[in-house]
Order: C-alpha cells, then structure tokens, then sequence
C-alpha cells in the first residue's frame, strides 16, 4: 500500500494540469468557484442485494471513517488544505444523499457528518442493479461545479459487476474512458462476499477485485482496497479514504 501511495502522490502534478486543462478557473453559473485540494465523490452501492444489515454496515463504515483523526490529519494535509465531497449511493441510477460539501476542519466535518447520518437514515431507493456505467456517466457532469482545482477522483464501492448484459458492459468501458480522458480518477472497493454469505447474482467468477482492477478502476494513480465481506467495511473504507486524501 505504501507504494501506492507514493507512486499517486508523484503523480499528482500531472493530474491536477489535467483537471486545470478541463476546468479552468472562473465563474459558473454567475458564482465564482472555490479552489480546495480535492473534489471527491464517494459512490455506495445500494442494489438489491444491499439488504439492510448490509447497509447499515456501509453506512456505519463511512461515518466512522469521517469521525476519525486520521482522515481529518489527511484532509489538512491537501492544498489548499479543503476537501471538497460528494455523497452518491447507486444502483440501476446514481442518487445524490449529500450534495457537495466542504471540509476544512473539525466543525465542518462534523456537521457534514451529522447531515450524513440524518441522510443515511432512511434507506435510499437507487433501483435493484449493478449499473456502474450510468453511475459513471453521471458523474462526468459533477465535478468541477462549485469547486475546482486538485486531484478530481470518483471513489466506487459496490458488490458486483455491471448489470444488464453485453450492452451494458461496452457502455461501462465509454463511460469509464470518457471519466478518465476528462482528468478524474477511478478508485475501487469491491466487496467481497464469501461463503457462507450469499449474493445474488453471483460475483463475477474471476472475483470481484479482478473484475473492478480491469473494468472499474482507471485513471493517474487509480488504486483499489478490498473489502472481505461487508463486516470488513468499516477498516476497508478508512484506510481506502486516508490514503486517497493523504
């Protein structure tokens, strides 16, 4: 994991010129934009499948990681040192349960993470499948809208492959490419489910991880953390958030 990190972090030059390149600095929509350290989307899977346990596991995953010091000490380590995040939860379509965010310090995040609980309540409706390409194409339209600049990253969690077929599969693949050629960044948490757990349908048969490190990820100094089941979540999510922001 260290290497990782190091080979993402020398790369980050080269990422923020591309983000710099799609989206100048400047006005949108009649209101200047604020410049922070990273614009990050963080995209959880609630298919089907997702019964409740499942969940309020995620959900508990992510708001424990938020609470952390580490994440907040990782934060501060950006420049400028704001983090600018994006909540999604998706199935066969994306819904946004937090809309962009600032995060700059101890007060903000916890109110974030008080919205976040108030939100996460109540079990969104995002449809029965898998479909991370219309995930991935919306998202092509979210970043760089009330902030801008730093490393632009999409941030994927789910437990199965693309749903829909064939079609759904080459659409993934363009919709995948189009994010990438546009400077943002791709990063996996595929969910393992392992016997005696049961997932309907089955995970793809190369495994998960496999199937998330050719069809998901993408992108400069993409990375992936697995998590071994959904009881693994919570320490799968913290270190995947620490060293995307460090």
């Amino acid at each position: 994991m260290a290497h990782l990190i190091t080979r993402r972090r020398a790369l980050v030059t080269t990422a923020a010129g591309m983000a710099a390149a799609a989206a100048p600095f400047g006005f949108a929509g009649g209101q200047q934009k604020t410049p922070v350290g990273m614009q990050l989307v963080l995209a959880a899977d609630t298919s089907l499948s997702v019964v409740e346990e499942r969940y309020r596991m995620q959900m508990d995953g992510y708001l424990e990681a938020f609470q952390s010091n580490k994440l907040l000490q990782a934060i501060r380590g950006l420049e400028p040192p704001s983090l600018a995040v994006m909540f999604v939860t998706w199935g066969t379509k994306p819904r946004v349960l937090v809309p962009w965010t600032l995060l700059s310090g101890k007060a903000s995040v916890a109110a974030f993470c008080g919205h976040f609980a108030a939100q996460a309540a109540s079990r969104p409706s995002s449809g029965i499948y898998t479909r991370i390409d219309n995930l991935m194409r919306f998202c092509i339209t979210q970043f760089d809208q009330e902030y801008i600049g730093g490393r632009r990253v999409l941030d994927v969690s789910g437990d199965g492959g693309n749903s829909g077929g064939p079609a759904s599969h080459a659409g993934l693949k363009r919709a995948k490419d189009a994010l990438v050629a546009s400077g943002v960044t791709i990063n996996g948490l595929p969910i393992l489910v392992v016997p005696p757990a049961f997932i309907s349908p089955a995970q793809p048969p190369e495994g998960l991880d496999v199937y998330y490190r050719e069809h998901v990820v993408g992108g400069v100094g993409r990375f992936m953390i697995s998590s071994q089941g959904f009881e693994d979540f919570p320490r799968a999510i913290l270190a995947k958030l620490v060293a995307e922001i460090a």
